[in-house]
């Protein structure tokens, strides 16, 4: 009987401690879902604290250029709402190293801006954590449905949309220009031709940028070479023989080709022809946008480029940076980063200002967003999506181009990236 008594009073004490502490089994049960929603062990989201005196950590990597730009545009958005940041802006080459360093030593910016082809794979490495459907304007209707998809990974939502910027074959063309601008159906020895026209006035006078293989592999693209960006970074023994064939009868073009960065606005008289993002004609050649885009459907929107912000799992200050990013990626603030930029906004909508319509007579909706449907990446492994594999293939393909990799050297260094597993 005593030992009973024992058992029930075990019990009761047992059930109050149940009543008294209601939230346990629910942290433990989030905390779970957390750990199984990532696969890095330093990946668990930190705890929710206020901050209120501590500035907000912002990563990007842009042009010096750009980065003065943003620098106002983002302070003067957090000056209107009243909080504090700091910027950190890191050479594209160093950024993912960088950021990867100082997240496995426990630190973190709250917040990152990255290119839409590597928000998988980020969410899949634990170094995101996943939007609520309240966070931002994710849930903004008139947001174009692709680039929302972008950031899907795993029935979660990781990121929130910046703007856009399309890849297109731009040639600058006058009034004294008598031959029509090269198309997509164009041969090789017109290719040829105008290149070596070109040439004996401009040194290089085709450029596309070597950090950046979607610029390469949009030129593949519009050449005829490969039907989609994508297919240039997968393996296909059927299509891979003819590829490279082709590949090598354009080989005599690339001595003509520059792929050093640099900015058109301070260079403008050596540029001719090339794979460009139209961010990069914007600032310099608004007001002859036709002058350089030909009307061949197929240049008017080779592939787009979409930058999105994801909020760091380290951060303990989400509730603060989600207000930031909202507010820094509202439709308003999408019209001025885009008069300040030249990136195009990610809001459907915006499109039908009159402020837009040179821009939509260059490129017309539907070619941005088929060829925004088009640049999705759904394989968190591709080449592509990979911030590591997406390098080291800049630098495979910036080799070749220069001559310091033979075809077949070529060709087997991208066959590796795209087989490798890691």
């Amino acid at each position: 009987m005593k030992r009973r008594n024992h058992w029930i009073l075990f019990v009761v004490l047992l059930l109050s401690l149940t009543i008294l502490s209601p939230s346990l089994d629910l942290v433990q049960d989030q905390t779970k879902e957390e750990r199984d929603d990532v696969t890095d062990i330093f990946s668990v989201p930190a705890p929710e604290t206020t901050h209120k005196n501590n500035p907000l950590s912002v990563l990007v990597s842009m042009d010096d250029e750009e980065y003065e730009i943003f620098q106002s545009f983002a302070m003067n958005t957090a000056k209107e709402i009243g909080m504090e940041i700091t910027i950190t802006n890191i050479e594209t080459a160093d950024f993912y190293s960088a950021f990867k360093e100082t997240f496995m030593m426990g630190e973190s910016p709250d917040t990152l801006l990255i290119d839409n082809r590597y928000i998988k794979w980020y969410a899949k490495k634990g170094y995101a954590r996943p939007m609520t459907g309240g966070d931002g304007n994710i849930a903004a209707g008139d947001s174009f449905d692709s680039v929302l998809r972008a950031g899907e990974w795993n029935g979660y939502l990781w990121s929130i949309p910046m703007d856009l910027d399309p890849y297109v074959y731009a040639e600058y063309r006058n009034e004294e220009t008598s031959k029509e601008p090269l198309q997509s159906t164009s041969t090789r020895d017109e290719w040829v031709s105008r290149f070596t026209g070109w040439g004996e006035r401009l040194n290089k006078p085709f450029y596309f940028n070597g950090e950046d293989p979607v610029a390469y592999a949009s030129w593949l693209t519009f050449l005829g070479i490969y039907s989609d960006v994508s297919h240039v970074f997968e393996l296909n023994d059927e299509q891979e023989e003819d590829a490279l064939q082709q590949i090598q009868a354009i080989q005599p073009l690339f001595s003509y080709i520059k792929t050093e960065r640099y900015n058109l606005k301070s260079v403008s008289a050596d540029f001719q022809a090339g794979i460009i993002t139209l961010s990069e004609l914007i600032p310099v050649h608004r007001e002859e946008l036709s002058s350089y885009i030909n009307n061949d459907v197929k240049s008017q929107s080779l592939a787009v480029k979409g930058r999105s912000f994801i909020i760091s799992p380290k951060s303990t200050q989400k509730e603060a940076t989600v207000e930031f990013l909202t507010k820094l990626t509202s439709p308003k603030s999408a019209k001025n980063w885009f008069a300040l930029s030249g990136k195009l906004p990610v809001y459907s909508t915006l499109y039908t200002d009159p402020d837009l319509f040179d821009i939509t007579n260059a490129i017309p909706l539907q070619a941005l967003e088929e060829s925004m449907e088009e640049s999705l990446l759904q394989d968190e492994n591709h080449v592509l999506s990979d911030p590591e594999k997406s390098w080291t293939a800049a630098e495979t393909i910036e080799q070749f181009i220069h001559g310091q990799l033979s075809l077949e050297e070529y060709d087997v260094q991208l066959g590796l990236l795209m087989t490798d597993s890691r």
